[in-house]
């Protein structure tokens, strides 16, 4: 089973809205903001094995749940060319936006990491599709 990211709507300054849907799930995210902006459409393989899970001693302020102080990253690596790198799936903690990164929002932070943690490693997702509904 793949991830799908679709942007849907702009938000302030260079943010962008979107939906991630993984199964019958979807959750809220919001890419861009800050850096180069939004993540770019494309294919990504989704690094399963590389996910990092720590605090506010261990992982940037922006990659943790603000209502548990826990975070997490979850790498993704273009499939194709580009000059950008260090994207993943995260938390959006502190202030709204990412570098590019896909920022789950609110409820659903919890949401998609307890599917995430109770997901058979070998039965997670291994691609992300991006695409634009803009």
């Amino acid at each position: 089973m793949n991830l799908q990211f679709t942007k849907i709507e702009k938000g302030e300054g260079s943010r962008v809205i979107g939906t991630l849907t993984w199964g019958d799930d979807s959750y809220s995210v919001i890419t861009g903001g800050y850096g180069l902006g939004e993540i770019p459409n494309g294919s990504y393989i989704v690094k399963t094995r590389n996910v990092a899970e720590g605090d506010s001693t261990t992982m940037k302020s922006g990659f943790l749940n603000p209502a548990t102080g826990r975070g997490w990253f979850i790498p993704l690596e273009a499939k194709f060319n580009t000059s950008r790198f260090g994207f993943g799936i995260h938390p959006d903690g502190n202030l709204p936006g990412t570098k590019g990164c896909l920022g789950l929002q609110g409820d659903d932070i919890d949401k998609f990491f307890s599917k995430w943690l109770t997901t058979p490693l070998t039965s997670r997702p291994t691609t992300l599709h991006v695409t634009s509904d803009l």
